[in-house]
């Protein structure tokens, strides 16, 4: 078990060439919020004297709703490597979903969202570019912030037993990287794989095979950055050969270990 602190930047990538394009900052929701959301992110950027930049990100297993003057949207999973291209002036206030929570927002399998972008108005009922306004107008975080908790206080649904369930699991996959298989979830949890499935794709709207590897990769990605080497950290998150590794990391990364290490360091 792998108790330390996670970095809360993991899943950006090259963060530390990102930090001097633009600047993050989470906040924790209100307690009567907590059971939904993750945290609320807040990007701010000026570029206005540089060429635009490519931010890349492997998404944590949550929906996000973004907030952007003249681009708001509701964003499922996304499967793959995201690119979020930063150009000119701008900010974004984004609200992270637990995972699963989402779902009680929509009553409906979230994997119909997985790699779609929606609108924000089909499940809020809000003028968007008015709210854009109202909220862009504001200066201080806090102040965002509430005004964002105001729109998700309005159709707040029930509380619901399976989402805290699904984040015990989740959790396990995160602190503990000897979880590789969905076969030892279903061991630890006493949960039918079949029922695990489905509630993974109903609820969260993705595999929980798909959550461990990308999990995996978070931290193989974190321990890159810090140095580490490749064949130690292949065998620390359970593969028999860096082979696999390699070709589960390019395959999320759409770089080879090595090449990702090599860019890292002509920074």
């Amino acid at each position: 078990m792998n108790n330390q602190l996670r970095n809360p930047n993991m899943g950006i990538l090259n963060f530390d060439t990102g930090m001097h394009k633009f600047s993050i900052s989470r906040h924790a929701p209100s307690n009567d919020l907590s059971f939904f959301i993750q945290h609320y992110w807040l990007i701010t950027w000026d570029l206005r004297e540089h060429p635009p930049y490519s931010q890349e990100v492997l998404q944590h297993p949550g929906v996000n709703v973004v907030f952007q003057r003249g681009h708001s949207y509701i964003r499922g999973i996304e499967s793959r490597k995201s690119i979020n291209v930063l150009q000119g002036e701008g900010q974004i206030v984004g609200v992270l979903f637990r995972p699963g929570a989402f779902h009680c927002y929509v009553q409906a399998p979230v994997s119909t969202l997985t790699d779609q972008t929606v609108n924000i108005s089909d499940y809020f009922t809000l003028n968007v570019k008015a709210f854009e306004e109202e909220l862009f107008s504001l200066e201080r975080e806090e102040e965002k912030i509430l005004l964002v908790e105001k729109l998700l206080r309005q159709s707040k649904p029930d509380y619901n037993a399976t989402v805290d369930l699904l984040n015990e699991v989740i959790d396990e996959i995160i602190h503990n990287t000897e979880i590789t298989k969905v076969e030892q979830l279903v061991e630890q949890f006493d949960i039918p794989k079949r029922t695990l499935q489905r509630w993974f794709n109903q609820y969260i709207g993705v595999s929980p095979k798909w959550v461990i590897r990308r999990y995996r990769m978070h931290e193989a990605i974190d321990r890159i950055e810090r140095g580490m080497d490749l064949t130690q950290l292949a065998m620390d998150l359970g593969y028999f050969d860096q082979a696999h590794f390699s070709k589960d990391f390019k395959a999320a990364v759409g770089k080879s270990p090595t090449q990702y290490m090599n860019v890292k360091l002509s920074y």
